[in-house]
């Protein structure tokens, strides 16, 4: 029997390939049933509607950009340039594996401002994220200059993007346009460091704090969560899969979890998982994971 993860992830994957196809308006509920061969109950018992639908797809887009993040932190210096570089990196990988380009550019060019509101507000966790590896990267004197310069580098990414396209014909390499963005980011730190000048003050990263405040959940929660998953584990998971999950079930159920054990045991649990039925939940409980476990090292 097919396992309800694997079909929410096949109604995902019919949705992103039809958004891409028809264009996110002319793409009915009725096409994504036919495409993903499920009734109608079934995409109501996962969404309320077609904009839930591709708000799970953006959410399952930073769930992956996360964990890959996460995972190329382990062992290497946060303050390193290259390696923020590489992060930044990892969203537009996952945008092009997906083709969500297509998908964004067709909302923007559209009248339905309820979904641009949702690309913008997808764009800000970005921002926020960006904004504090930022402060990795120069320190806590800059923070107060972090959140404006990660909202200029998205500008200067994209116009960068657009015009390398136009003048070669083909899409920038990811890896070099984010090293010439960075180098402009590097450049107007430094100047308003210097001149303690800044446009986008404390009150406006005060604001999108409040908007992009992480899902609440407590570590008793998260221990229930883990737990009923893994109860549900079945044999495609095999043995492996029901250690890594018992053995992250010890470590949050410890007053403090010994952060280097957790942050091996995530990277394996979430490249287990990957192309098994419990793929999108494993993901899920995975960020939860490294949301506590930050906040217990900050």
């Amino acid at each position: 029997m097919i396992g309800i993860n694997t079909r929410k992830k096949q109604v995902l994957q019919a949705a992103i390939e039809l958004f891409n196809e028809k264009g996110f308006q002319d793409t009915s509920i009725q096409d994504i049933l036919k495409k993903s061969n499920i009734s109608k109950g079934t995409f109501y018992n996962y969404f309320s509607s077609k904009n839930e639908c591709l708000i799970a797809i953006l959410e399952q887009s930073r769930y992956e950009a996360n964990l890959r993040r996460h995972e190329m932190l382990v062992g290497r210096d946060p303050s390193d340039f290259d390696l923020l570089a590489e992060q930044i990196t990892v969203m537009l990988h996952i945008n092009r594996e997906q083709n969500l380009f297509n998908v964004f550019e067709g909302i923007f060019n559209s009248r339905d401002n309820e979904m641009k509101k949702l690309i913008g507000h997808h764009r800000l966790y970005e921002i926020q994220w960006l904004s504090e590896r930022l402060i990795d990267v120069y320190g806590e004197q800059a923070r107060p200059y972090t959140f404006e310069c990660a909202t200029i580098s998205f500008g200067i990414q994209q116009h960068l993007a657009v015009s390398y396209r136009v003048t070669h014909n083909v899409l920038p390499e990811p890896l070099e346009l984010i090293k010439a963005t960075l180098r402009h980011i590097h450049a107007i730190i430094l100047q308003m460091m210097e001149t303690k000048q800044v446009y986008l003050e404390a009150g406006n990263i005060h604001a999108l704090k409040n908007r992009l405040e992480n899902p609440p959940i407590t570590k008793q929660e998260l221990l229930a969560r883990l737990q009923g998953f893994y109860e549900r584990l079945n044999t495609d998971s095999g043995p492996h899969g029901e250690q890594f999950t018992e053995t992250l079930l010890e470590e949050f159920s410890k007053e403090v979890p010994r952060y280097a054990v957790v942050e091996v045991l995530l990277k394996s649990f979430n490249e287990y998982f990957t192309d098994t039925s419990h793929a999108v939940e494993s993901k899920e409980l995975a960020n939860y994971m490294w949301y506590l476990l930050k906040k217990q090292s900050n």
